[in-house]
Protein backbone atom coordinates (compact mmCIF):
# COMPACT_ATOMS: atom_id res chain seq x y z
CA UNK A 1 0.00 0.00 0.00
CA UNK A 2 3.14 2.30 0.65
CA UNK A 3 4.12 1.82 -2.78
CA UNK A 4 0.86 2.27 -4.25
CA UNK A 5 0.53 6.14 -2.27
CA UNK A 6 4.26 6.92 -3.71
CA UNK A 7 3.33 6.06 -7.09
CA UNK A 8 0.36 8.40 -6.77
CA UNK A 9 2.19 11.15 -5.36
CA UNK A 10 4.83 11.06 -8.03
CA UNK A 11 2.26 10.84 -11.12
CA UNK A 12 0.27 13.51 -9.52
CA UNK A 13 3.52 15.58 -9.58
CA UNK A 14 4.56 14.69 -13.23
CA UNK A 15 1.16 15.56 -14.34
CA UNK A 16 1.28 19.04 -12.33
CA UNK A 17 -0.26 17.93 -9.40
CA UNK A 18 -3.54 17.40 -11.52
CA UNK A 19 -5.93 15.52 -9.46
CA UNK A 20 -6.11 11.77 -9.35
CA UNK A 21 -9.62 9.82 -9.21
CA UNK A 22 -9.57 7.63 -5.95
CA UNK A 23 -8.85 3.66 -6.71
CA UNK A 24 -11.28 0.84 -5.48
CA UNK A 25 -9.64 -1.92 -5.10
CA UNK A 26 -6.39 -2.91 -7.12
CA UNK A 27 -8.06 -2.33 -10.52
CA UNK A 28 -10.62 0.74 -11.18
CA UNK A 29 -12.45 1.90 -14.11
CA UNK A 30 -11.01 1.52 -17.72
CA UNK A 31 -8.21 4.68 -17.54
CA UNK A 32 -6.86 3.22 -14.16
CA UNK A 33 -6.73 -0.84 -15.23
CA UNK A 34 -3.47 -0.95 -16.57
CA UNK A 35 -1.86 2.53 -15.56
CA UNK A 36 -2.03 2.40 -11.71
CA UNK A 37 -0.19 -0.35 -11.23
CA UNK A 38 3.20 -0.76 -12.59
CA UNK A 39 2.88 1.92 -15.24
CA UNK A 40 2.04 4.81 -13.46
CA UNK A 41 4.69 6.94 -15.70
CA UNK A 42 3.77 6.57 -18.89
CA UNK A 43 2.11 9.36 -20.26
CA UNK A 44 0.50 7.16 -22.78
CA UNK A 45 -0.77 4.24 -20.20
CA UNK A 46 -4.37 3.16 -21.40
CA UNK A 47 -6.45 0.56 -19.84
CA UNK A 48 -6.92 -2.90 -21.76
CA UNK A 49 -10.89 -2.13 -21.47
CA UNK A 50 -10.81 1.03 -24.32
CA UNK A 51 -8.05 -0.38 -26.08
CA UNK A 52 -9.28 0.12 -29.53
CA UNK A 53 -11.21 3.44 -28.67
CA UNK A 54 -8.29 5.31 -27.59
CA UNK A 55 -6.01 4.81 -30.33
CA UNK A 56 -4.36 7.52 -31.90
CA UNK A 57 -4.16 8.69 -35.54
CA UNK A 58 -0.55 7.56 -35.34
CA UNK A 59 -1.69 4.47 -34.60
CA UNK A 60 -4.09 4.42 -37.23
CA UNK A 61 -1.73 5.33 -39.46
CA UNK A 62 0.45 2.45 -38.45
CA UNK A 63 -2.36 0.36 -38.60
CA UNK A 64 -2.95 1.08 -42.13
CA UNK A 65 0.60 0.82 -43.10
CA UNK A 66 0.71 -2.79 -41.45
CA UNK A 67 -2.51 -3.21 -43.51
CA UNK A 68 -1.67 -2.07 -46.64
CA UNK A 69 1.45 -3.98 -46.47
CA UNK A 70 0.06 -7.33 -46.88
CA UNK A 71 -1.39 -8.34 -50.17
CA UNK A 72 -4.90 -9.55 -49.53
CA UNK A 73 -8.30 -7.97 -50.08
CA UNK A 74 -10.67 -9.40 -47.06
CA UNK A 75 -8.42 -8.00 -44.22
CA UNK A 76 -9.72 -4.64 -45.81
CA UNK A 77 -13.20 -5.87 -45.63
CA UNK A 78 -12.54 -6.79 -42.48
CA UNK A 79 -11.12 -3.42 -41.02
CA UNK A 80 -14.07 -1.89 -42.55
CA UNK A 81 -16.47 -4.20 -41.04
CA UNK A 82 -14.83 -4.19 -37.55
CA UNK A 83 -14.32 -0.32 -37.25
CA UNK A 84 -17.24 1.32 -39.61
CA UNK A 85 -19.02 2.55 -36.53
CA UNK A 86 -15.86 4.43 -35.36
CA UNK A 87 -16.28 7.94 -36.33
CA UNK A 88 -12.51 8.62 -35.60
CA UNK A 89 -11.17 6.67 -38.42
CA UNK A 90 -13.12 8.57 -40.50
CA UNK A 91 -10.80 9.49 -42.95
CA UNK A 92 -8.61 6.10 -42.20
CA UNK A 93 -11.98 4.27 -43.47
CA UNK A 94 -11.65 5.97 -47.03
CA UNK A 95 -8.62 5.10 -47.15
CA UNK A 96 -8.96 1.84 -46.81
CA UNK A 97 -12.67 1.62 -48.82
CA UNK A 98 -10.31 3.32 -51.82
CA UNK A 99 -7.64 0.64 -51.96
CA UNK A 100 -9.89 -2.58 -51.22
CA UNK A 101 -11.49 -0.80 -54.96
CA UNK A 102 -8.05 -0.46 -56.22
CA UNK A 103 -7.52 -4.05 -55.72
CA UNK A 104 -10.52 -5.14 -56.77
CA UNK A 105 -10.07 -3.01 -59.78
CA UNK A 106 -6.87 -5.16 -60.84
CA UNK A 107 -9.05 -8.00 -60.02
CA UNK A 108 -11.56 -7.33 -62.38
CA UNK A 109 -8.41 -6.55 -64.90
CA UNK A 110 -7.06 -9.94 -64.61
CA UNK A 111 -10.60 -11.86 -64.66
CA UNK A 112 -10.85 -9.23 -68.04
CA UNK A 113 -8.55 -11.21 -69.42
CA UNK A 114 -10.21 -14.71 -68.83
CA UNK A 115 -13.03 -16.56 -70.76
CA UNK A 116 -16.34 -15.67 -69.30
CA UNK A 117 -17.99 -18.85 -68.11
CA UNK A 118 -19.68 -20.18 -65.48
CA UNK A 119 -16.74 -22.08 -63.77
CA UNK A 120 -14.53 -18.91 -63.80
CA UNK A 121 -17.59 -17.26 -62.40
CA UNK A 122 -18.41 -19.29 -59.69
CA UNK A 123 -14.34 -19.38 -58.71
CA UNK A 124 -14.75 -14.99 -59.00
CA UNK A 125 -17.47 -15.22 -56.65
CA UNK A 126 -15.81 -17.45 -54.39
CA UNK A 127 -12.95 -15.62 -53.54
CA UNK A 128 -14.01 -12.16 -53.92
CA UNK A 129 -17.91 -12.45 -53.73
CA UNK A 130 -17.87 -10.41 -50.17
CA UNK A 131 -14.99 -8.26 -51.09
CA UNK A 132 -15.14 -7.30 -54.65
CA UNK A 133 -19.07 -7.71 -55.17
CA UNK A 134 -19.25 -4.87 -58.29
CA UNK A 135 -16.57 -6.38 -59.80
CA UNK A 136 -18.20 -9.83 -59.70
CA UNK A 137 -21.54 -8.54 -61.05
CA UNK A 138 -19.82 -6.83 -64.17
CA UNK A 139 -18.22 -9.91 -64.89
CA UNK A 140 -22.03 -12.01 -64.14
CA UNK A 141 -23.77 -9.55 -66.44
CA UNK A 142 -20.82 -11.37 -69.27
CA UNK A 143 -21.51 -14.47 -68.55
CA UNK A 144 -24.58 -16.40 -70.63
CA UNK A 145 -26.88 -17.65 -68.25
CA UNK A 146 -27.36 -21.45 -67.98
CA UNK A 147 -30.14 -22.85 -70.20
CA UNK A 148 -33.34 -23.45 -67.93
CA UNK A 149 -34.22 -27.40 -66.48
CA UNK A 150 -36.91 -28.95 -65.70
CA UNK A 151 -39.49 -26.03 -67.22
CA UNK A 152 -38.13 -23.89 -64.17
CA UNK A 153 -36.97 -20.08 -65.64
CA UNK A 154 -33.42 -19.58 -65.05
CA UNK A 155 -32.85 -15.74 -63.80
CA UNK A 156 -31.52 -13.19 -66.52
CA UNK A 157 -32.93 -16.10 -69.52
CA UNK A 158 -36.00 -14.63 -71.72
CA UNK A 159 -38.92 -16.89 -71.08
CA UNK A 160 -39.63 -17.35 -74.60
CA UNK A 161 -37.75 -16.86 -77.67
CA UNK A 162 -40.47 -14.91 -79.27
CA UNK A 163 -40.88 -12.74 -76.16
CA UNK A 164 -40.42 -8.93 -76.01
CA UNK A 165 -36.63 -8.19 -74.84
CA UNK A 166 -37.43 -6.40 -71.40
CA UNK A 167 -34.97 -3.07 -71.76
CA UNK A 168 -31.43 -3.92 -70.51
CA UNK A 169 -30.68 -1.78 -67.06
CA UNK A 170 -28.79 1.43 -66.96
CA UNK A 171 -24.92 0.74 -66.24
CA UNK A 172 -23.72 0.72 -63.01
CA UNK A 173 -22.15 4.17 -62.53
CA UNK A 174 -18.64 3.33 -59.85
CA UNK A 175 -18.05 5.98 -58.64
CA UNK A 176 -21.94 6.53 -57.02
CA UNK A 177 -21.90 2.36 -55.94
CA UNK A 178 -18.25 3.25 -54.38
CA UNK A 179 -19.83 6.35 -52.39
CA UNK A 180 -22.69 4.09 -51.96
CA UNK A 181 -19.99 1.15 -49.95
CA UNK A 182 -18.48 3.95 -47.93
CA UNK A 183 -21.70 5.62 -46.74
CA UNK A 184 -23.28 2.45 -45.61
CA UNK A 185 -20.12 1.02 -44.07
CA UNK A 186 -19.46 4.62 -42.00
CA UNK A 187 -23.35 4.01 -40.98
CA UNK A 188 -24.23 7.17 -42.26
CA UNK A 189 -27.49 5.64 -43.76
CA UNK A 190 -29.65 8.39 -44.66
CA UNK A 191 -27.13 9.93 -47.21
CA UNK A 192 -26.51 6.08 -48.39
CA UNK A 193 -29.81 5.45 -48.89
CA UNK A 194 -30.07 7.74 -51.93
CA UNK A 195 -26.31 6.54 -53.11
CA UNK A 196 -27.35 3.02 -53.10
CA UNK A 197 -30.67 3.32 -54.97
CA UNK A 198 -28.95 4.23 -58.39
CA UNK A 199 -26.52 0.68 -58.49
CA UNK A 200 -29.08 -1.29 -57.02
CA UNK A 201 -31.46 -0.09 -59.82
CA UNK A 202 -28.81 -1.17 -62.08
CA UNK A 203 -27.89 -4.77 -60.63
CA UNK A 204 -25.39 -3.78 -58.33
CA UNK A 205 -25.92 -6.69 -55.73
CA UNK A 206 -24.09 -5.01 -52.63
CA UNK A 207 -26.09 -1.92 -53.52
CA UNK A 208 -29.59 -4.02 -52.93
CA UNK A 209 -28.19 -5.70 -49.37
CA UNK A 210 -27.44 -1.86 -48.21
CA UNK A 211 -30.77 -0.93 -49.44
CA UNK A 212 -32.43 -3.97 -47.97
CA UNK A 213 -30.32 -3.33 -44.19
CA UNK A 214 -31.70 0.18 -44.40
CA UNK A 215 -34.90 -0.56 -44.75
CA UNK A 216 -34.52 -3.16 -42.01
CA UNK A 217 -33.23 -0.74 -39.63
CA UNK A 218 -36.70 1.48 -40.53
CA UNK A 219 -38.33 -1.36 -39.88
CA UNK A 220 -39.85 -0.91 -43.51
CA UNK A 221 -40.00 -5.13 -44.20
CA UNK A 222 -41.67 -5.28 -47.57
CA UNK A 223 -39.06 -3.02 -48.87
CA UNK A 224 -36.42 -4.89 -46.92
CA UNK A 225 -37.35 -8.06 -48.33
CA UNK A 226 -37.80 -7.20 -52.09
CA UNK A 227 -34.05 -5.47 -51.80
CA UNK A 228 -32.86 -9.11 -50.31
CA UNK A 229 -34.27 -11.26 -52.81
CA UNK A 230 -32.43 -9.07 -55.61
CA UNK A 231 -29.31 -8.78 -53.59
CA UNK A 232 -29.59 -12.61 -53.27
CA UNK A 233 -29.31 -13.56 -56.84
CA UNK A 234 -25.68 -11.91 -56.93
CA UNK A 235 -23.73 -11.73 -53.50
CA UNK A 236 -23.82 -13.81 -50.30
CA UNK A 237 -24.23 -10.97 -48.76
CA UNK A 238 -28.03 -10.99 -50.10
CA UNK A 239 -28.64 -14.98 -48.86
CA UNK A 240 -27.49 -13.49 -45.78
CA UNK A 241 -30.09 -10.78 -45.17
CA UNK A 242 -33.11 -12.73 -46.69
CA UNK A 243 -32.13 -15.25 -44.29
CA UNK A 244 -32.50 -13.00 -41.32
CA UNK A 245 -36.07 -11.69 -42.41
CA UNK A 246 -37.17 -15.57 -42.59
CA UNK A 247 -35.34 -16.36 -39.45
CA UNK A 248 -37.06 -13.14 -37.77
CA UNK A 249 -40.47 -13.11 -39.40
CA UNK A 250 -39.54 -9.71 -40.90
CA UNK A 251 -42.03 -9.07 -43.95
CA UNK A 252 -42.35 -12.76 -44.26
CA UNK A 253 -44.05 -15.27 -41.91
CA UNK A 254 -41.35 -16.81 -40.02
CA UNK A 255 -39.42 -19.71 -41.86
CA UNK A 256 -36.13 -20.92 -39.80
CA UNK A 257 -35.63 -24.13 -41.98
CA UNK A 258 -36.16 -21.60 -45.22
CA UNK A 259 -33.59 -19.52 -42.84
CA UNK A 260 -30.78 -21.91 -42.42
CA UNK A 261 -30.91 -22.78 -46.34
CA UNK A 262 -30.41 -19.53 -47.01
CA UNK A 263 -27.71 -18.63 -44.60
CA UNK A 264 -26.07 -21.85 -46.04
CA UNK A 265 -25.81 -20.54 -49.31
CA UNK A 266 -23.77 -17.77 -48.05
CA UNK A 267 -21.79 -20.10 -46.02
CA UNK A 268 -21.31 -21.93 -48.80
CA UNK A 269 -19.61 -18.95 -50.59
CA UNK A 270 -17.33 -18.00 -47.69
CA UNK A 271 -19.58 -15.61 -45.87
CA UNK A 272 -17.92 -15.81 -42.07
CA UNK A 273 -21.31 -14.20 -40.37
CA UNK A 274 -23.22 -16.66 -42.29
CA UNK A 275 -20.99 -19.51 -41.42
CA UNK A 276 -21.66 -18.38 -38.03
CA UNK A 277 -25.48 -17.96 -37.96
CA UNK A 278 -25.42 -21.76 -39.67
CA UNK A 279 -23.32 -22.94 -36.66
CA UNK A 280 -25.75 -21.48 -34.09
CA UNK A 281 -28.99 -22.89 -35.67
CA UNK A 282 -27.03 -26.54 -36.32
CA UNK A 283 -26.16 -26.12 -32.09
CA UNK A 284 -29.41 -25.22 -31.10
CA UNK A 285 -31.72 -27.58 -33.43
CA UNK A 286 -32.88 -24.87 -34.88
CA UNK A 287 -34.84 -25.29 -38.17
CA UNK A 288 -32.86 -28.45 -38.44
CA UNK A 289 -32.27 -31.48 -36.51
CA UNK A 290 -29.29 -30.30 -33.89
CA UNK A 291 -25.99 -31.62 -35.03
CA UNK A 292 -23.00 -30.37 -32.94
CA UNK A 293 -20.64 -31.91 -35.66
CA UNK A 294 -22.12 -29.58 -38.49
CA UNK A 295 -22.12 -26.97 -35.89
CA UNK A 296 -18.40 -26.99 -34.76
CA UNK A 297 -17.59 -27.18 -38.63
CA UNK A 298 -19.38 -23.95 -39.09
CA UNK A 299 -18.01 -22.36 -36.15
CA UNK A 300 -14.76 -23.12 -37.34
CA UNK A 301 -14.87 -21.93 -40.86
CA UNK A 302 -16.03 -18.50 -39.41
CA UNK A 303 -13.25 -18.55 -36.82
CA UNK A 304 -10.69 -18.66 -39.17
CA UNK A 305 -11.83 -15.88 -41.05
CA UNK A 306 -11.62 -13.70 -37.76
CA UNK A 307 -15.10 -14.35 -36.64
CA UNK A 308 -14.58 -12.86 -32.96
CA UNK A 309 -18.10 -14.57 -31.70
CA UNK A 310 -17.26 -17.73 -33.60
CA UNK A 311 -13.70 -18.05 -31.92
CA UNK A 312 -15.46 -17.56 -28.38
CA UNK A 313 -17.86 -20.23 -29.71
CA UNK A 314 -15.20 -22.42 -30.42
CA UNK A 315 -13.07 -22.33 -27.77
CA UNK A 316 -16.31 -23.11 -25.55
CA UNK A 317 -16.46 -25.97 -27.48
CA UNK A 318 -13.28 -27.27 -26.88
CA UNK A 319 -13.72 -26.52 -23.80
CA UNK A 320 -16.35 -28.61 -22.66
CA UNK A 321 -15.74 -31.17 -25.19
CA UNK A 322 -19.13 -30.52 -27.29
CA UNK A 323 -19.33 -32.11 -30.97
CA UNK A 324 -15.45 -31.87 -30.40
CA UNK A 325 -12.85 -34.12 -27.66
CA UNK A 326 -12.35 -31.10 -25.11
CA UNK A 327 -9.23 -30.01 -25.75
CA UNK A 328 -8.02 -27.36 -22.93
CA UNK A 329 -5.19 -25.94 -25.29
CA UNK A 330 -7.61 -25.17 -28.10
CA UNK A 331 -9.90 -23.46 -26.16
CA UNK A 332 -7.23 -21.57 -24.54
CA UNK A 333 -5.70 -20.57 -28.27
CA UNK A 334 -9.27 -19.74 -29.48
CA UNK A 335 -10.29 -17.46 -26.93
CA UNK A 336 -7.40 -15.63 -26.74
CA UNK A 337 -7.85 -14.80 -30.47
CA UNK A 338 -11.21 -13.49 -29.54
CA UNK A 339 -10.09 -11.76 -26.34
CA UNK A 340 -7.70 -10.07 -28.79
CA UNK A 341 -10.47 -8.65 -30.95
CA UNK A 342 -12.33 -7.23 -27.33
CA UNK A 343 -14.67 -10.40 -26.43
CA UNK A 344 -15.59 -9.51 -22.79
CA UNK A 345 -16.53 -13.21 -22.64
CA UNK A 346 -13.37 -14.61 -23.49
CA UNK A 347 -11.71 -12.57 -21.50
CA UNK A 348 -13.38 -14.04 -18.51
CA UNK A 349 -13.32 -17.48 -19.74
CA UNK A 350 -9.28 -16.71 -19.44
CA UNK A 351 -9.77 -15.54 -16.44
CA UNK A 352 -11.24 -18.53 -15.20
CA UNK A 353 -8.96 -21.00 -16.93
CA UNK A 354 -6.33 -19.15 -14.61
CA UNK A 355 -8.06 -19.48 -11.22
CA UNK A 356 -8.72 -22.95 -12.39
CA UNK A 357 -5.47 -24.29 -13.80
CA UNK A 358 -7.60 -25.53 -16.59
CA UNK A 359 -4.96 -26.04 -19.46
CA UNK A 360 -2.42 -23.68 -17.99
CA UNK A 361 -0.08 -23.00 -15.18
CA UNK A 362 -3.14 -21.47 -11.74
CA UNK A 363 -2.29 -17.78 -11.66
CA UNK A 364 -4.37 -16.11 -9.49
CA UNK A 365 -3.01 -12.64 -10.86
CA UNK A 366 -3.09 -13.41 -14.23
CA UNK A 367 -6.90 -14.76 -13.96
CA UNK A 368 -7.38 -11.76 -11.83
CA UNK A 369 -6.47 -9.02 -14.78
CA UNK A 370 -8.11 -11.17 -17.25
CA UNK A 371 -11.58 -10.99 -14.99
CA UNK A 372 -10.60 -7.10 -14.22
CA UNK A 373 -10.82 -6.30 -18.29
CA UNK A 374 -13.78 -8.81 -18.38
CA UNK A 375 -15.55 -6.50 -16.30
CA UNK A 376 -13.88 -3.31 -17.84
CA UNK A 377 -15.87 -4.58 -21.03
CA UNK A 378 -19.17 -4.99 -19.54
CA UNK A 379 -19.32 -9.06 -18.20
CA UNK A 380 -21.51 -9.24 -15.35
CA UNK A 381 -20.17 -12.39 -14.06
CA UNK A 382 -16.79 -11.40 -13.49
CA UNK A 383 -17.17 -8.96 -10.21
CA UNK A 384 -17.76 -12.06 -7.98
CA UNK A 385 -15.37 -14.00 -8.81
CA UNK A 386 -12.98 -10.75 -8.56
CA UNK A 387 -13.97 -10.72 -4.62
CA UNK A 388 -12.77 -13.95 -4.37
CA UNK A 389 -9.51 -13.11 -6.05
CA UNK A 390 -9.13 -9.97 -4.30
CA UNK A 391 -7.35 -11.59 -1.18
CA UNK A 392 -4.98 -13.84 -2.77
CA UNK A 393 -2.83 -11.15 -5.04
CA UNK A 394 -0.50 -8.55 -4.12
CA UNK A 395 0.55 -5.45 -6.17
CA UNK A 396 3.60 -6.63 -7.77
CA UNK A 397 1.92 -10.15 -8.87
CA UNK A 398 -0.68 -7.76 -10.73
CA UNK A 399 2.30 -5.32 -12.41
CA UNK A 400 3.56 -8.50 -13.33
CA UNK A 401 0.82 -10.08 -14.99
CA UNK A 402 -0.70 -7.12 -16.40
CA UNK A 403 2.60 -7.08 -18.85
CA UNK A 404 2.21 -10.31 -19.65
CA UNK A 405 -1.23 -10.16 -20.46
CA UNK A 406 -0.57 -7.19 -22.78
CA UNK A 407 2.13 -9.10 -24.43
CA UNK A 408 -0.80 -11.65 -24.99
CA UNK A 409 -2.69 -9.10 -26.49
CA UNK A 410 -0.10 -7.32 -28.59
CA UNK A 411 0.76 -11.41 -30.23
CA UNK A 412 -0.53 -11.23 -33.76
CA UNK A 413 -2.82 -8.37 -33.65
Amino acid sequence: MRTLIACLICLAWLSGCSSVPPQDGFIARSADLLSKTGELISQKAQSLGNWSASQSNAQYDQELAELFDQPYITPLSQYLQQHGSDASRAAHLRQVEEERQRRCQKIAARYAERDKTRGNLQQLRASYGDACPAQVADFAALVAPAPPTGGATTVGAPSKPDAKAAPAPPAVDRQQADNCYLLFTINNYSQARDACRGPAEAGDGKAQYNLSVIASSLEQYPEALSWARRAAEHSPDGSYQLGLLYLRGQGVEQDPATALGWFEQAAAQGLARAQYQSARMHQRGQGTKANPGKARQRFEQAARQGHREAQLALGLLYLNGEGVAADAGKARDWLLRAARQGSAGAQYQLGELYAQGHGVPVDAAAAYVWLSLAQENGESRAGARLQQLRLQVDDGQIAQAQAQVRRSLEQQR
